[in-house]
């Protein structure tokens, strides 16, 4: 499994609108969600089984106008890349 941390803006107007509107497909592999106080108002720790299978979370989420976001691969765990 692949796994990815989305750190995400909340546009305006659509708290109230995340947890219904988003597609379920977006919570399929959802692992986690924080909401956090900084430049990002929420972080989604999720997995995906390969790359085609992300591309289609992202485009829901890109495509719900909700959120903007940016997306990081997960490398490694700290104590995986200790091991190197």
């Amino acid at each position: 499994m692949m796994k990815f941390l989305t750190l995400a803006k909340v546009s305006p107007g659509a708290w109230g609108k995340i947890e219904k509107d988003l597609p379920a497909a977006c919570y399929k592999g959802m692992k986690s969600a924080y909401v956090t106080y900084g430049r990002y108002d929420l972080v989604f720790e999720w997995e995906a089984k390969d790359m085609n299978e992300a591309n289609k979370v992202m485009k829901y989420i890109a495509g719900s106008g909700l959120l903007t976001s940016e997306t990081l691969v997960v490398a490694s765990t700290l104590k995986e890349f200790g091991k190197v």
